[in-house]
């Protein structure tokens, strides 16, 4: 007992990386002796199989020293004092009905395999004429790794894919469930390896290594099937214990022995009878595990896997295999492909015990069934037309696929849609949400947001969540976490639809789009909002620089017809200000030549002289923002000189440089210090025009203020 519990601590303590390189190491051995045994035989050649006639015909000639008369197409009717039969190259001894029968290829398998490992084989054949003609053959004493066909490879691929992914499963779980797995892996694993040898095999080969390898395909087949139901005894719900899964051993190694000593019913019923019988089990233990895991759906989706494995994998293999081999008919399947049949099923499995994307479980099962129902029926309608309406082969197939693509695969797209749509959000919540980031109060925002999520995945609740940046899957899509958006928290979805589905990956990409798209419309929003602010600023700057200085004038000119023009200039200044016209095509020598007007009849009401020096091109043309910026920038300083400076003069002077209007103005006043801030919003809002167009200001006072302006000529972004 000690010794015992030693050992299991130390399985325990395995690490997942030593346990994968085990699986791995037994199988790179047992695939190397595989290859041993297919190598080690002798070898003609010759690539055979049985014919129509009952006759062994030649496919392939492999070796380049034969005579040019064995070719292929010719028959094979002795190996030495053999005679050959069609029996003699099956591939799997398996599908024979009696034991009778398969005691009998045995015997003859041994005779042909004494013959071939003579120094000279005497070969008899016929060719189309019906010529016998004779040809002495020496087998090598191995047979090239090259010649092996693909049917070998396929087996050893499929049985160290059971291998490898059984371990990896059980390097990751380490639990009772994943040590079932790993046993079925191997069990697939032995079963396929033996059979690789022994169904490509050239002819024959020894009595007891056929009878060795004949007992390891079925006895590693069995334990894929009994690991299976010891599997769903424990997993999801646990509805076995150790003695009826002992039970179910026993039971099974009894039936392998019976087979193995020959005391069942027939050689067709030991077969396949009992792997039928564990399929059938397994379907049933499906069921209940459903029913048992009704409310739990992480567990659901896994037993949906294995129903949709078994459903993929039994019905191919009971109607290709299984059935026609009891009922005596010539199975419709090669060997080799019956176990890629089985790695079908065993990595269904596989992916359920490691619970790997089971949120998508009725995509995958859906492309999964409607790809194998339209190959059956295209199939099906193939040999409906060639054998029950005797049409040839080409057309045949042609009719089947144009069938097939007319009628079926709308039908499949159809489907495939409504899934999707049940399955996935509405793309019309689209206008939800940007209804909702155009809510103006936070809480109500929250509110709409959780009723939109509760509404489009009816989880059993909403919790708030730790911050994440996306939306993330959990526990196995169980749960759901949405990030924060649109001033809500980040919130976990748990359940969905009321704990009867899990959250897909088509769920979570959708409401990813929705999070983004709620980002999206905050933040148009925001810059709308930010944008309307921009513009009531400038208005309101406006208002205060141009208008204002309009006003003023009036109020000190004396002269009714021309306060009149005065208050024209001025709602044309308002209009120009509503509609911020952004023309190009103003002459700049025009605008400066009413500007300076304007300006010295403002200062001269106020006893103030004007010295104005301009040396601007009279061609040049400017954009109406910058010809209201100039007005607006220089309305302001004379308005400022006016109201605060105490001065006699005022000075203004313009020049080009580098692209650039260069405005000094200065006047010889009290200066901005004397001022006491009292006219500071007026240069504030002259330094935010002249940024607001890209240029700079600065103020220097002393005896006087002096303003120097840069604006470019080009504004940004043109």
């Amino acid at each position: 007992m000690g010794l015992k519990m030693v050992s299991s601590e130390a399985q325990l303590r395995l690490p997942p990386m030593a346990r994968l390189l085990a699986a791995i190491g037994i199988f790179a051995i047992s695939a190397l002796a595989a290859l041993w045994l297919a190598t080690a035989q002798p070898w003609l050649g010759l690539v055979m199989r049985a014919g129509d006639d009952g006759l062994v015909g030649l496919v392939e000639v492999q070796r380049t020293d034969l005579p040019a008369e064995l070719r292929s197409g010719v028959r094979i009717t002795h190996i030495g004092t053999t005679e050959l039969r069609a029996g003699d190259v099956i591939e799997e001894p398996d599908t024979l009905s009696s034991y009778e029968l398969l005691n009998a290829f045995r015997a003859r398998q041994a005779e042909i395999s004494a013959t071939l490992a003579l120094p000279q084989v005497v070969i008899d054949w016929s060719d189309e004429n019906l010529a016998a003609q004779q040809v002495t053959i020496a087998p090598y004493a191995g047979r090239p790794a090259w010649s092996l066909p693909f049917e070998f490879w396929l087996q050893l691929f499929v049985g160290g894919a059971g291998a490898i992914v059984g371990g990896w499963v059980w390097a990751l779980k380490r639990d009772r469930p994943s040590v079932f797995l790993a046993i079925s892996g191997f069990g697939l694993m032995a079963s396929a390896l033996s059979a690789a040898v022994y169904s490509t095999r050239e002819l024959a080969l020894d009595a007891g290594l056929f009878r060795a390898l004949n007992a390891g395909n079925y006895l590693g087949t069995n334990i894929f099937g009994l690991a299976l139901i010891s599997l769903l005894l424990s997993y999801p719900k646990r509805i076995g214990g150790a003695w009826i899964i002992l039970g179910v051993w026993v039971i099974g190694f009894g039936l392998v022995g019976a087979q193995l000593l020959q005391l069942m019913p027939s050689q067709a019923i030991g077969s396949y009878g009992p792997m039928l019988g564990q399929f059938c089990i397994i379907l049933a233990l499906v069921v209940f595990q459903l029913f048992a895991s009704r409310r739990a759906p992480l567990a659901r989706a896994a037993l949906g896997w294995f129903g949709l494995s078994i459903l993929l994998g039994t019905s191919v293999f009971v109607f290709t295999i299984a059935v026609p081999a009891m009922l005596g008919v010539e199975p419709q399947t090669r060997q080799a492909h019956a176990f890629g049949i089985i790695l079908i099923i065993y990595c269904g499995i596989a992916i359920a015990v490691a619970r790997y994307r089971l949120f998508d479980l009725g995509i995958w099962s859906f492309r999964l069934v409607s790809y194998l129902l339209g190959g059956m029926l295209l199939i099906a309608l193939d040999a409906l037309l060639i054998y029950g309406i005797a049409i040839e082969r080409v057309p045949a197939f042609g009719l089947a696929l144009l069938a097939v693509a007319l009628f079926y695969l709308p039908l499949r797209n159809f489907l495939g849609t409504m899934l999707t749509r049940r399955t996935s959000v509405d793309p019309l919540r689209v206008r939800e949400v940007v209804d909702i980031a155009l809510t103006p109060n936070a809480p109500l925002r929250q509110e709409k947001w959780r009723a939109l999520l509760d509404s489009a995945f009816a989880p059993l609740s909403i919790d708030l969540a730790d911050a994440t940046e996306r939306v993330q899957l959990v526990d196995g899509g169980q749960k759901m976490t949405v990030p924060s958006t649109g001033g809500t928290p980040a919130l976990r979805l748990n359940y969905a639809h009321g704990g009867r589905k899990l959250f897909s990956q088509t769920d979570s990409d959708r409401v990813q789009q929705l999070v983004e798209l709620m980002d999206h419309a905050l933040a148009s929003r925001n810059a709308q909002e930010q944008g309307a602010q921009q513009e009531r600023t400038r208005m309101a700057r406006d208002l205060h620089d141009n208008i204002g200085a309009q006003l003023l004038r009036t109020l000190h000119s004396q002269d009714t017809a021309r306060k009149d023009a005065i208050i024209s200039e001025t709602l044309t200044d308002l209009r120009d200000i509503i509609n911020n016209a952004q023309g190009t095509g103003l002459v700049l020598a025009d605008i400066l030549a009413d500007l300076r007007f304007e300006t010295d009849e403002r200062l001269g009401a106020v006893e103030i002289a004007l010295r104005w020096h301009s040396a601007i091109d009279e061609d040049r043309a400017v954009d109406a923002r910058l010809a209201h910026t100039l007005r607006s920038i220089i309305r302001e300083a004379a308005s400022n000189t006016i109201r605060h400076a105490k001065a006699d003069n005022f000075a203004v002077r313009l020049r080009e440089v580098e692209g650039a209007l260069h405005i000094e103005m200065s006047d010889d006043g009290v200066g901005a210090s004397g001022i006491n801030g009292a006219h500071d919003g007026g240069l504030v809002n002259m330094a935010a025009r002249a940024e607001g167009h890209g240029g700079t200001l600065t103020i220097s006072t002393g005896s006087g203020t002096q303003i120097d302006i840069r604006l470019p000529l080009e504004a940004p972004g043109q």
